[in-house]
């Protein structure tokens, strides 16, 4: 399995964001992760920036604005990688649980979500944080 490494969103990485939305848009525009607003993570795989999240904290929740993975680095755990480090993010301040909005969500991001454990609540996926 190739390694994906996590970590926090620089200054220099926003031609990376930008080059992923753009790889991974359908016809329509993404929106990019706004760092003074959303707190990002940037996953590389082999030196390459492979996706990017951006969460934000809304009461006890963790929402997650954004998840995007590279077209070329989907089935490489990419996507996993940047939950996991989100859970764990949303964990260390103190979070209930992980929301993920429902809209924008297409059906293999759904089924992505339902196999991490997150379950439908009204207009968005959810689970619990786990705290150690």
């Amino acid at each position: 399995m190739t390694d994906v490494v996590v970590r926090p969103y620089r200054a220099g990485d926003a031609p990376a964001l930008r080059r992923l939305a753009g790889e991974t848009a359908t016809g329509e525009q993404v929106p990019l992760p706004a760092p003074d607003r959303d707190v990002v993570f940037l996953a590389e795989v082999e030196g390459h920036a492979a996706g990017y999240m951006a969460v934000r904290e809304e009461g006890r929740a963790l929402v997650v604005d954004r998840m995007v993975v590279a077209p070329a680095d989907q089935g490489r755990h990419v996507g996993h990688r940047l939950l996991d480090w989100a859970e764990g993010y949303g964990s260390s301040r103190g979070m209930e649980r992980v929301r993920i909005p429902a809209t924008g969500s297409d059906r293999r991001a759904r089924d992505f979500y339902v196999r991490r454990g997150y379950v439908e609540a009204a207009d968005a996926l959810v689970r619990d944080i786990a705290h150690s």
